[in-house]
């Protein structure tokens, strides 16, 4: 190697101007960092400079919270309160075995003589015109994942599943495992089953009713003691709005989906002899009352309060609000034994529609009238 050139690559040399070949090198590695950030970067992407196929990054899987909504679209129907519960019972059952929270879409019923709308449906079932507070569900729905259910369940073996679900039975059971396996990605699901009409299978769907409409305990009255430690409750509910036409058919005194009122009479003069030692406050639940109807009432020497306020949630609180209640088949009537506290329900079957099937339940007793003895009157206390 020439001389020359060895000296200036000698140490000394290459220590004087160490500074700047650091400062060089430390350059141009800064550049190579930055190149490869961009072209690693979506900004690459859009400069042309990634020289690769872009790959999609993996999707995050999505949680589903427990309390996904469960929305049941279109109209629960245009009856009274009671009868629209007889379009959705499926809905209530499969949402609670999806781990989902049941909310109904807009819907309300329209008087057409009056021009008016009289109530919604989906404010009273979605807890907004009813006192249960926190236990209101959510109104929010998460559609990242929005799915049907009628793609995992076809209409025709929806009621077939429902009651083996109901009823306890194995097969559906596993059915419905392989369902929820099925939506457990799905982080709403939207049911539009239009065609139920169940009249039965309230003792299945109790507990959800009494969630989303019974009242808080505050609502309620004091406990009742044996022997009675206050004035006794009873409620009657007379379905009269849709039946006037009726009532001579029905002999005058009897009215469908009502109990007889002779027997309500007879009935009042037990409960009054086996637990009136402080009184019996009456209240009779009767929509366009008419005080003629009533007036046989006026045997048992017994006052009474008039539920007629149009009201319909408000006055099937205090319907509901008693220590018995003496009905018949009518939905309202069951509506409000559903949600009573605890005591008795004495009703009056005409047709056997088994809408009182399994409904002997938290604390709440049913006798039917033709097991009824006055003896069946101490089950009011929990006898």
């Amino acid at each position: 190697m020439p001389a020359f050139y060895a000296k200036r690559l000698s140490w000394d040399t290459l220590r004087r101007r160490t500074p700047l070949i650091w400062i060089f090198l430390a350059a141009v590695l800064s550049l190579c960092v930055f190149v490869s950030a961009v072209w690693m970067s979506p900004l690459s992407t859009y400069l042309g400079m990634r020289l690769i196929p872009s790959v999609a990054p993996l999707e995050e899987p999505k949680q589903v919270s427990a309390t996904r909504a469960y929305l049941r679209a279109g109209s629960i129907g245009t009856e009274g309160l009671g009868s629209t519960l007889h379009h959705f019972k499926h809905s209530i059952v499969l949402s609670g075995a999806l781990d989902s929270s049941l909310i109904f879409s807009w819907d309300v019923i329209y008087d057409a003589k009056h021009e008016i709308d009289v109530y919604s449906t989906s404010r009273i079932w979605n807890g907004e015109k009813s006192p249960i507070g926190s236990r209101a569900p959510s109104l929010t729905i998460d559609a990242r994942k929005t799915c049907r259910i009628s793609d995992h369940l076809p209409s025709a073996d929806r009621a077939a599943l429902v009651r083996g679900l109901c009823s306890g039975e194995e097969w559906a059971s596993e059915e419905m495992e392989r369902i929820k396996l099925a939506m457990q990605d799905c982080t709403s699901i939207v049911d539009t089953e239009y065609s139920e009409h169940t009249q039965d299978l309230n003792g299945c769907i109790m507990g959800w009713i009494r969630d989303r409409l019974a009242p808080d305990s505050h609502f309620l009255p004091s406990t009742l003691s044996l022997p009675p430690n206050r004035p006794i409750t009873v409620g009657v509910h007379v379905r009269w709005g849709d039946t006037r036409s009726d009532f001579k058919e029905y002999g005058g005194s009897n009215l469908y989906g009502s109990m007889a009122l002779p027997n309500v009479v007879r009935i009042l003069n037990d409960i009054r002899e086996r637990l009136g030692q402080h009184g019996v406050k009456l209240t009779v639940s009767m929509q366009l009352h008419d005080p003629d109807v009533l007036a046989i009432l006026n045997e048992t020497q017994l006052d009474y309060t008039v539920i007629d306020s149009g009201d319909t949630v408000g006055d099937l609180y205090k319907l509901s609000n008693n220590d018995i209640l003496l009905v018949g088949e009518s939905s309202y009537g069951v509506l409000a034994h559903l949600i009573a506290p605890p005591g008795l329900t004495i009703v009056e079957m005409q047709v056997h529609l088994g809408k009182y099937t399994n409904t002997t339940a938290f604390g709440r007793n049913v006798v039917e009238l033709e097991d009824y003895n006055p003896d069946d009157l101490l089950l009011a206390v929990g006898a």
